[in-house]
């Protein structure tokens, strides 16, 4: 695993230490240094409305279930809320944070927002980071994950 990973967390893995991909575990290795980006998941009219105040609520409420959930990590991520538009809280947190890889955590293609669609392969051919997805069900269990 790279030194330093930048994980959007378009939805929650349950018990991440246990069922993440062994690639993506901390498990026994050197320090390394998470920073997790919550994005708003608005509805288009939601967007089209400026009316983010409830996604940005779900976003927060991710966060929270995310660090409870990382804390027993050998180093605990840092978290923040990012931009409905994913590209851009990429860019925004790449400004402070040199990711070496990214992961972006999904839902399944019958439950994804529709900002969530076609991100990690952007995510690769805007930036070139190494883009790992992980495609959750409704219940944050891992049904795939691939690497770009």
């Amino acid at each position: 695993m790279p030194d330093r990973v930048l994980i959007i967390a378009n939805a929650l893995v349950t018990n991440a230490r246990e069922s993440l991909p062994k690639s993506l575990r901390q498990d026994n290795s050197p320090a390394r240094e998470l920073l997790v980006i919550a994005p708003m998941l608005t509805t288009r009219l939601q967007s089209f409305c400026s009316d983010i105040d409830g996604a940005h609520h779900a976003a927060e409420q991710r966060l929270r279930h995310i660090a409870a959930d990382m804390s027993t990590f050998r180093t605990p991520p840092r978290t923040t809320i990012g931009d409905e538009n994913q590209l851009h809280a990429v860019a925004d947190a790449l400004a402070t944070f040199d990711a070496d890889a990214c992961v972006v955590v999904t839902h399944t293609r019958e439950h994804a927002n529709y900002h969530e669609h076609g991100v990690p392969e952007q995510i690769y051919e805007q930036f070139g980071l190494p883009t790992t997805t992980v495609t959750v069900d409704t219940r944050g269990r891992i049904v795939d994950h691939c690497t770009t």
